[in-house]
């Protein structure tokens, strides 16, 4: 529920705000989205194999994004 909370709100505060990537970033964007939709959907996987830990998941999360970007 809080997650579901969480997301509606980054959608709500994105239309506000209405955020700008700089032209020099724009190219990485793609491939910083899919590598933390990797984290998330792995996190999804190990919860639902019992075996979710969630330090674990912040570190790959973060180390995926760094290292795509």
């Amino acid at each position: 529920m809080f997650a579901v909370l969480a997301l509606l709100v980054g959608v709500v505060l994105g239309a506000i705000f209405e955020p700008s990537v700089p032209l020099v970033l724009q190219p990485y964007l793609p491939i910083a989205v899919v590598a933390a939709l990797d984290a998330v959907f792995g996190g999804i996987r190990a919860k639902l194999d019992g075996i979710f830990d969630d330090k674990q998941f912040v570190v790959s999360f973060v180390s995926n994004v760094l290292v795509a970007g």
